[in-house]
């Protein structure tokens, strides 16, 4: 059974229409081989997906991430990523970190 965990959730203004904009989610699933669950937007403007760490950067999906309100999770990426730290490794990590907060 898979629980899905929501570490980051970006809320912003819709500036009209369904483009996808907000809200940004980073979730974890510590039992799926993707561990990382990405969605940007809500109603017409979803989209998104699981990933696993090396998708998240070869994909330039982590950059969505690349600001201010995700600033410590971004760097955490970047950093794991760099050093070639294993998907799970890192959602366990970050799961132990980030979830208490989610």
């Amino acid at each position: 059974m898979s629980q899905e965990v929501d570490l980051v959730v970006i809320n912003g203004d819709w500036h009209g229409g369904h483009h996808g904009e907000y809200p940004k989610v980073f979730s974890i699933d510590l039992s799926s081989l993707r561990p990382f669950s990405v969605s940007e937007g809500s109603g017409w403007g979803l989209g998104g997906g699981n990933f696993t760490l090396a998708e998240l950067f070869e994909c330039n999906i982590a950059s969505v991430f690349d600001r201010e309100e995700s600033a410590e999770l971004f760097k955490k990426l970047s950093l794991a990523y760099q050093e070639g730290v294993d998907s799970h490794e890192l959602a366990s990590e970050l799961m132990k970190q980030f979830g208490d907060n989610a």
